[in-house]
C-alpha cells in the first residue's frame, strides 16, 4: 500500500508544478500585451433636422391651364409658402437644397409631365442659402395645358409644344382630380470655390 506520506509529497508536488505553469504563463501573457498611445475619440453628434412648416390655409380651388380661369375658383397659378429653419445653430451658411419628386394626378404619374412646379423661381430644384434665421419657400403650381400632335397642327403651334398623345384623353383623366408631389430638403456644408 501506498504510505500516507508518498500522498501527501505526490500532492504537494503536482500543487508545486502547477504553480509554476501558472505563474510562468501569467508572465508570458503580460508580456505579449502591448501598450499603444495613439488614441482616437469619435463623437458622433446629434443630425441637424430641417424644420418646415405649412404656412398655406385649406384652399378649395381648380387648377387650371393659363387662359382658361372662367369661373369662381379656378386659378391659373397656386402658391404654396412655407417657413424652413434648422433644429439646432449652425455655425456657417449652408446650402438648402428644396426639390419637387414624386408628382402625381389621381395618384399616376401618366400626366405629370403637365404640372410645372417652380420653386424659388426655379424648375423643380432651388439652392438656397440657409443660416440661422427661418427662411420662406414659396412654390408656384401650374397646369399645363395637354396638346396633342393633331392640336398643334390644327392651330399651327410649335411641335415642341407637343406633351400627350390624346389631348382630350388627357383632358377626360385629369379634370377634377388631385395633383400631389412631395418637397425634399437637404442640407449641405458650403464649399469654397476660388477663382482666378
Amino acid at each position: 500500500m501506498i504510505s500516507r506520506k508518498t500522498i501527501q509529497m505526490a500532492i504537494i508536488s503536482f500543487l508545486l508544478v502547477g504553480l509554476i505553469f501558472t505563474t510562468s504563463s501569467a508572465y508570458a501573457y503580460w508580456q505579449s500585451v502591448t501598450v499603444t498611445e495613439d488614441i482616437e475619440i469619435v463623437t458622433i453628434g446629434q443630425p441637424i433636422e430641417i424644420l418646415v412648416t405649412d404656412i398655406n390655409e385649406e384652399m378649395d380651388l381648380n387648377l387650371v391651364p393659363s387662359g382658361y380661369a372662367l369661373a369662381v375658383g379656378d386659378v391659373e397659378i397656386i402658391e404654396l409658402t412655407y417657413e424652413v429653419g434648422v433644429s439646432r445653430e449652425l455655425l456657417n451658411t449652408v446650402n438648402l437644397h428644396v426639390f419637387a419628386k414624386d408628382v402625381l394626378i389621381n395618384d399616376e404619374d401618366t400626366y405629370s409631365n403637365l404640372v410645372d412646379i417652380k420653386i424659388m423661381g426655379y424648375d423643380d430644384h432651388a439652392i438656397l442659402d440657409l443660416y440661422n434665421d427661418d427662411i420662406t419657400i414659396v412654390l408656384q403650381v401650374r397646369l399645363i395645358e395637354p396638346i396633342d400632335a393633331e392640336e398643334a397642327a390644327e392651330l399651327g403651334l410649335d411641335e415642341a409644344l407637343v406633351n400627350v398623345e390624346d389631348s382630350v384623353q388627357a383632358y377626360e383623366d385629369i379634370r377634377g382630380q388631385t395633383i400631389t408631389f412631395s418637397l425634399g430638403f437637404e442640407l449641405e456644408q458650403k464649399t469654397d470655390e476660388v477663382t482666378e
